[in-house]
């Protein structure tokens, strides 16, 4: 589910896969820029995501590795190229 949300959400620039993969009561921590105002279910995170890919349009997100214990799954490593640094 992981590598399918930064292929889907940030590869194929996909907004609607983030309606269809964040939780409805998810809380996406340390994005928003403000730690007391984190970005709450799939409305708050595609704020970030149409800011994101408007700055970055050609993005490509990596998933190197990845760890995985009960119902949490966290990237280790991700990279991102963008357009004019390939």
């Amino acid at each position: 589910m992981l590598r399918r949300w930064f292929e889907e959400v940030w590869n194929k620039g996909r907004a609607d896969a983030i309606d269809e993969m964040f939780a409805a009561d998810g809380v996406a921590q340390g994005l928003s820029g403000d730690p007391s105002a984190p970005l709450r279910g799939p409305a708050g995170f595609k704020l970030l995501h149409d800011q994101f890919r408007g700055a970055f349009p050609d993005i490509e997100v990596v998933v190197e590795d990845t760890i995985a214990e009960g119902d949490k799954v966290a990237a280790c490593l991700v990279s991102a190229i963008f357009g004019s640094s390939r």
